[in-house]
């Protein structure tokens, strides 16, 4: 049962985005602070746990097509206590940012908004779904520096933006079968798997021409290019080469592109500077 509810939440996904919140902070020009670090990190994880299971209850019937191995298709979970338990990461995510302060919470506040009209609407609707999701890892990044303009968060919260609008697509390619049969118009069902190319290759190629940027301009330590060079360059790389094959296999790219997200934050963090 736990391991159930493990998957339902998406953990790796909401440990990811508890992690960016880490990066954001690290990246401020002043002394780590734990307390609204950890704070951060666990509104964002719950924040994501939360939509992630409103997510799982709203795709029930798609699921049956696209992962009827999931706990809610399945039967192993109850409809009624996943709705519960979102409801309450919700409100726990937005007391955790609120005990940081008014900006991390009003903020939070604003992407559990974003993340609600996401989960009912927008997932349905080519590329405004992808970049709502995208636009939701940013701003994890960013919710350190909140309110200011994002001046030390800027790189990361653009290679997650870019990175993460890459993996939704190929994602929402790798789901047309169910998608589909749900009435749904994602980006690769409305315009075809070519545009789904295009839109992902050209995410994946601008975040492979920023990656120099911190290193020759942003002042990264030599530790940056060092894991940029031997993580997310090759994945993003060989991502591209599986696009330009008719027979694309989105599963193994959008998996790629996870893996990549996750090599670039280790490479920024390998490199930032110490305050």
């Amino acid at each position: 049962m736990f391991a159930d509810w493990v998957k339902l939440a998406r953990l790796p996904n909401a440990v990811t985005a508890g992690l960016g919140v880490w990066l954001g902070h690290i990246c401020l020009p002043v002394p780590l602070d734990f307390a609204a670090a950890a704070l951060g990190s666990a509104a964002m994880a719950a924040l994501a746990a939360a939509g992630n299971m409103q997510n799982d209850v709203l795709d029930v019937q798609v699921d049956r097509v696209n992962r009827p191995d999931r706990p809610l298709p399945a039967g192993r979970i109850a409809v009624r206590s996943a709705v519960r338990s979102a409801w309450a990461l919700y409100f726990l995510a937005a007391c955790l940012a609120f005990a940081i302060g008014p900006s991390a919470g009003l903020l939070t506040l604003a992407m559990a908004a974003l993340l609600c009209l996401y989960n009912l609407k927008l997932k349905a609707l080519p590329l405004w779904g992808n970049l709502a999701v995208a636009l939701l890892c940013a701003l994890a990044v960013y919710l350190p520096e909140a309110p200011l303009l994002p001046i030390h968060t800027g790189f990361p919260v653009l290679f997650a933006l870019l990175a993460t609008l890459a993996r939704e697509v190929a994602k929402d390619a790798e789901d047309v079968p169910g998608d589909k049969a749900a009435g749904l118009s994602t980006l690769p069902i409305r315009f075809g798997f070519p545009a789904a190319r295009a839109t992902v290759g050209a995410a994946c190629l601008s975040v492979i021409l920023l990656l120099p940027v911190p290193w020759l301009w942003l002042g990264y330590r030599a530790g940056y290019p060092v894991v940029a060079a031997l993580g997310p360059l090759p994945l993003l790389v060989w991502s591209l080469a599986r696009l330009a094959k008719a027979d694309t296999d989105w599963k193994a790219v959008q998996r790629t592109l996870k893996w990549a997200m996750l090599a670039g934050m280790a490479a920024i963090f390998a490199g930032v500077r110490s305050p």
